[in-house]
């Protein structure tokens, strides 16, 4: 007999898929996990193996994990709606409370994954299409910032673990996703240089010496900075021995060519393409638990 198993941790419902066996001799059941399933809130029908996907207990909590996950939809949408008129209008505080309910259910990096970075990206096609005036763009890009930062300095006295560098490439002025990172990090507990946007090959240089982080994280949004995003990860390995993720939408929309260059220049560099925050949460605690050449493989 199989059936899905829930375990709560920190709140979260996580499944189990798991086999009930009865021992004759001990005259007692014995229970063997066959799969670990995930967090309830992204389980589907794909986590099942396939021989366990008609079971009746199985297809009973698929219909009551897709019912809920519905509801979470449908509550994801109205929050993304209201965020993005707060935004408009720089209701900073009101964003804040959106964050504080919507971060209940779920979690801080969920929030800024489904809500605040979707509405950003329907921000900047609406720009791009001529239906949201540059004004407004503005406005909803400065009160993002604002309120990612104020969301940042409620965990800025928690950080205890390893420290970690966030950069751009020179001429790269969006930092944006460098502040959601600089975020969620710090909620987690990580010490965070967050020197974002834009700081010379040099600086850079000198203030990994300074401060010696065990990871360099890096965005790049602009195509026209892949260059010299290359041209700084060469230059860190020249003198560190460090490991250093890159990404950003520039990564995403990057070509094969482009990607293995930049891979090539130096072998600690590990693109992340199209990850989400919880995903990318994961590799940098492997990277700082010295999993790193053990998780290495870990590009979507």
């Amino acid at each position: 007999m199989v059936f899905v198993m829930v375990k709560k941790v920190k709140g979260f419902d996580y499944f189990y898929l798991v086999k009930s066996r009865w021992d004759s001799a001990r005259k007692t059941s014995q229970q063997q996990t066959v799969k670990y399933l995930g967090k309830a809130s992204d389980f589907t029908i794909d986590d099942i193996p396939l021989e366990y996907r008609n079971n009746p207990k199985v297809l009973s909590i698929l219909a009551a994990s897709a019912k809920e996950q519905k509801k979470k939809l449908l509550i994801t949408e109205k929050t993304k709606k209201q965020v993005f008129e707060n935004l408009k209008n720089g209701e900073v505080e009101k964003i804040l409370k959106v964050t504080a309910r919507y971060k209940e259910q779920t979690s801080l990096a969920k929030f800024y994954d489904d809500v605040l970075k979707q509405v950003m990206y329907e921000v900047g096609t609406l720009w791009q299409h001529n239906k949201l005036e540059v004004g407004t763009e503005h406005i909803c890009s400065n009160t993002a910032n604002k309120a990612i930062h104020k969301i940042t300095e409620l965990y800025k006295q928690t950080n205890k673990t390893d420290g970690v560098v966030i950069c751009t490439p020179d001429d790269e002025l969006h930092n944006i996703a460098c502040n959601i990172i600089e975020s969620v990090l710090l909620e987690k507990g990580f010490s965070v240089f967050n020197i974002s946007p834009s700081v010379p090959t040099d600086s850079v240089l000198k203030y990994i010496k300074d401060t010696n982080p065990s990871l360099i994280l890096m965005s790049v949004t602009l195509l026209d900075n892949i260059i010299s995003a290359t041209r700084l990860a060469k230059n860190i390995g020249m003198h560190y021995n460090i490991p250093i993720l890159i990404g950003g939408l520039a990564i995403n929309n990057s070509c094969e060519r482009e990607r293995k260059t930049m891979e090539s220049v130096n072998p600690n560099v590990k693109l992340i393409i199209n990850s989400s925050l919880e995903k990318l949460l994961q590799i940098v605690k492997d990277i700082t638990n010295n999993n790193y050449m053990e998780k290495i493989g870990l590009q979507e």
